[in-house]
């Protein structure tokens, strides 16, 4: 009895375990990124959920540097209480982190950064629905970027 025994209830301890949470790189942080992407006239609504989204190329002097989305969840004030707003943030998250691998196969094939902030609307309590609005949405700003670089690819020619 002189050694602890493990307890059963604890999480392993081993780092192989998978975690089913956005990495903390992939969230949008800093003023300046805020800025730039707000300054970005780019923005599309879909149900609940406004887009906003700034696109960059990598630079040419930095070849091996990742490609990476960084996104940005918003619960403006007039949602509601903290508690209303904190819900809806892990609405958009959670939908967010279960639709987002064809956009980061799209980015990693085409050389693009993005910069993207989710802003919820209104409140929605159904998470069904969110998760709906945002494969659509998803959906279709990789439609958007795939114009924006067929139009760029044919205004250099």
């Amino acid at each position: 009895m002189s050694e602890k025994e493990p307890n059963n209830l604890l999480a392993p301890l081993s780092t192989d375990v998978k975690t089913h949470q956005l990495p903390k790189l992939s969230i949008l942080r800093g003023k300046s990124a805020f800025e730039k992407l707000f300054k970005a006239p780019t923005t599309f609504r879909l149900g609940s959920i406004l887009f906003r989204f700034c696109p960059f190329h990598f630079a040419k002097s930095n070849p091996t540097s990742e490609n990476r989305l960084q996104t940005a969840f918003i619960a403006p004030k007039h949602i509601g209480n903290a508690v209303t707003r904190n819900k809806t943030k892990r609405l958009l998250r959670e939908s967010f982190r279960i639709s987002n691998r064809e956009l980061h196969h799209f980015l990693r094939k085409n050389s693009i950064n993005l910069h993207l902030a989710l802003i919820a609307r209104y409140p929605n309590p159904d998470f069904e629905l969110v998760k709906y609005q945002m494969h659509k949405g998803l959906n279709n700003l990789i439609e958007i970027l795939a114009y924006d670089i067929d139009t760029f690819k044919h205004s250099e020619e």
